[in-house]
């Protein structure tokens, strides 16, 4: 027995309680529709791509059948703010550091599930203007993009965001702490 549409059902729901996990249950009730219907899918998915973010600018390009979207958020700029001052402190370059090159990879390793959609993210570690690090999508309208996924992918982009600033301040804190102690050592042995 096939019950049409109970993938894309099911999607929603745990994406809703993904969502009311991390506090953001406020996203569903203003971006889904009231009632779980197949046809509503496509609009409750679109609803999170472009609200989880605090900015988004989205455009459709009718001749060339895709879709841009530029996501930005206060997480993705504290992200590498935090990072550039981690590899200030450690004497690393941007290329180099190890958690600028870690968020290229949770992001191809959460978008890199479809041929139709690509993306690039564009981080400073000194920005010159709110949401100058961004994260931004384009999606092929020439065959299907599961926008479950998309969706879901962008929650754990987000989320991993989140985590890791929380981790670079621990870390930053902990190298800050350390130098004061040898210092304060120093003057001791001094």
């Amino acid at each position: 027995m096939a019950i049409e549409g109970f993938c894309e059902l099911f999607n929603t729901v745990y994406i809703a309680k993904k969502l009311y996990d991390m506090g953001k249950y406020k996203l569903v009730t203003e971006s889904f529709y009231d009632s779980l219907d197949y046809d509503m899918y496509f609009d409750n998915m679109y609803g999170v791509i472009e609200n989880l973010f605090e900015h988004h600018n989205g455009r459709y390009h009718e001749n060339r059948c895709l879709e841009l979207h530029v996501l930005s958020d206060p997480v993705i700029v504290d992200f590498y703010k935090l990072a550039g001052e981690y590899g200030r402190v450690h004497n690393i370059t941007d290329d180099e550091n190890p958690f600028i090159k870690e968020a290229e990879r949770q992001i191809q390793r959460r978008l890199g599930f479809s041929y139709c959609l690509d993306w690039i993210l564009m981080g400073h570690t000194e920005p010159k203007r709110p949401y100058h690090s961004r994260l931004g999508l384009l999606i092929s309208q020439e065959d299907y993009v599961d926008l479950g996924c998309l969706a879901y992918g962008l929650i754990e982009i987000y989320e991993w965001f989140a985590d890791t600033c929380v981790e670079l301040r621990n870390t930053l804190n902990g190298d800050t702490q350390d130098a004061e102690w040898k210092s304060l050592e120093g003057m001791m042995a001094a």
